[in-house]
């Protein structure tokens, strides 16, 4: 697993690095017609990983989010896939941000899903396909974003699906905005995906899934990644 390479460490402040972002004008990407969006909250104690603040504190579970948010944000600088975009939930400065400046959006909306379908309807206005994911998957690295873009490069296939093990889903793709595929969900609980992949196919769309990962959002999942 990529985060036995680079173990969490919860009991310091986080050391941050900046991480340059490629200029969207870069002819090396593999799919420069793409946008990924990584959708997090701003790094604020008492607001991020809250359902772990009760084993970790305040600061360790900001330590936590900061750390996979540093990972995440690693991974996809590495990468030549595709120009990546961060999509904030709120106005927040931070030195990792500092290497982002003209990639940082802030977020839209009432729930997760009127943000995520905003982001998708203001990005795709520019690009050709869009792929959404969330920042505290250690698992999410580039081989699986290769796989999300180029299932969307199907012509019969409108979504991909990343699911993630707690019943939600830590990826999304498209090549145009479907608001169906974001109402009536019930954000935040294990029903999700299963909600989603019903209004897909209610709205006579086709997906594909890719396989199952672990987000960190629990003690179960904590025990996990430690």
């Amino acid at each position: 697993m990529p985060w036995e390479q680079n173990p969490i460490n919860l009991r310091t402040n986080t050391t941050l690095t900046h991480v340059k972002a490629m200029p969207d004008s870069s002819p090396d990407y593999q799919f420069p017609d793409a946008r990924i969006l990584m959708f997090t909250k701003a790094p604020l104690a008492g607001k991020v990983k809250t359902r772990l603040i009760s084993v970790l504190g305040e600061q360790g579970a900001l330590n936590l989010h900061l750390q996979l948010m540093e990972r995440q944000l690693k991974v996809l600088h590495k990468s030549p896939l595709c120009p990546v975009q961060l999509w904030l939930d709120q106005e927040h400065e931070h030195p990792l941000f500092d290497s982002f400046s003209g990639d940082v959006k802030l977020q839209s909306g009432g729930n997760l899903g009127d943000k995520m379908l905003h982001a998708a309807r203001t990005v795709l206005k520019q690009a050709g396909t869009v792929i959404i994911i969330g920042s505290d998957c250690p698992d999410l690295d580039e081989e699986y974003l290769h796989e999300a873009l180029m299932v969307l490069q199907d012509k019969h296939t409108d979504l991909v699906l990343g699911p993630a093990e707690d019943g939600g889903y830590v990826l999304i793709g498209m090549k145009q905005a479907h608001p169906e595929v974001f109402q009536d969900i019930d954000w935040g609980t294990a029903v999700v995906l299963q909600q989603t992949l019903a209004r897909i196919e209610g709205a006579g769309l086709a997906q594909q899934c890719l396989s199952p990962l672990r987000d960190v959002d629990t003690r179960e999942d904590l025990a996990s990644l430690l």
